[in-house]
């Protein structure tokens, strides 16, 4: 069984209308609480952001999930505190990549990179109750479901529930340990 290639790539502002389409699929306008945003608001954004982990001053990053040599996501860490140990993930992905396990891959991928830094304590994210696919991606890589913020969006005119998601180092740690014995 081969593999197929995948790699996370710096997000660069040639990316923005990549990333608009992916803001505007169907699904992700069901399921990602999103605020509105334009063209250049995300191009500010993407120009913000970095994907060099040794930036002693950034505190957000974002690579673009790259399949086969397509560009098919993002996934983003923000908000990052150096002195808290803590940041928080978001991926967006292609809805025709769902359900392949490439999100799982690509969101391992970033994890791999952001606890190689020794201070990084805790990584979490959110999803929307009524997304499961983001929730058992979630639960695959170890997150544990930690609480949920009721009525914390408003999306497709409806007040919705938002899950928060943690992973501990020692957590990351201990499935990394387990991954790795023979």
């Amino acid at each position: 069984m081969t593999t197929p290639d995948l790699r996370l790539v710096p997000a660069l502002p040639e990316h923005v209308d990549l990333w608009m389409a992916l803001r505007d699929e169907p699904v992700s306008r069901k399921l990602v609480p999103m605020e509105p945003a334009t063209r250049e608001s995300l191009l500010k954004r993407l120009q913000e952001s970095t994907s060099d982990l040794s930036d002693p001053k950034a505190t957000g990053f974002r690579w673009m999930v790259e399949l086969e040599g397509r560009i098919i996501g993002t996934v983003a860490a923000r908000e990052l505190s150096r002195f808290q140990g803590r940041i928080e993930i978001g991926y967006m992905l292609s809805s025709a990549y769902h359900g392949r396990g490439i999100g799982t891959r690509a969101v391992g991928m970033v994890l791999e990179r952001l606890f190689a830094w020794p201070f990084l304590h805790r990584v979490w994210l959110t999803t929307a109750a009524d997304n499961l696919a983001s929730q058992a991606l979630a639960r695959k890589l170890g997150f544990t479901l930690e609480g949920v913020m009721r009525e914390h969006f408003f999306i497709d005119g409806q007040r919705k529930d938002q899950q928060v998601w943690g992973l501990l180092r020692s957590e990351w740690e201990a499935r990394r340990s387990l991954r790795l014995s023979p």
